[in-house]
């Protein structure tokens, strides 16, 4: 056994995901975390924590598509 296969034993490395469900999940979560981070500059605290629910809860979705 050689170096590289001890260590993908050891990580338990997966395959890539290849879906576009996902990615596209991920793409939008990203645009809402942004709009937060903007929120956040123009003190608009109730805005920035709406948008980071929204997406934590995108997060869950993506780990389903």
């Amino acid at each position: 056994m050689n170096e590289l296969d001890s260590a993908e034993n050891f990580f338990n490395i997966q395959p890539k995901d290849t879906s576009k469900g996902h990615f596209y999940t991920s793409l939008i979560k990203s645009i809402f975390r942004i709009g937060a981070g903007a929120a956040l500059c123009f003190g608009m605290l109730f805005t920035a924590g709406l948008l980071l629910i929204i997406a934590e809860l995108l997060g869950i979705v993506e780990e389903l598509v």
